[in-house]
């Protein structure tokens, strides 16, 4: 069952739409682009969740993130 965000597909896409953009402009590689990704998710975690959710938020991404490759394959 899909889950229903708070947030409009329209500014979900136009801020996706933003990050893949830039990486493009600046031809990064599948590598680098994850690499920044990765360090973007991590820097917004640990400055705006509290440390004592941190791990649990984190573990729910990264579900979240498997969820979303597998559902690809279907």
């Amino acid at each position: 069952m899909p889950i229903v965000s708070k947030y409009s597909s329209s500014l979900i896409e136009k801020l996706v739409n933003q990050l893949l953009d830039t990486l493009h402009q600046q031809h990064a590689t599948t590598e680098l682009s994850l690499m920044c990704l990765g360090n973007a998710v991590s820097h917004i975690i640990n400055t705006s969740v509290p440390a004592a959710q941190r791990a649990a938020v984190a573990s729910s991404f990264s579900q979240a993130l498997t969820d979303a490759i597998q559902s690809d394959k279907h």
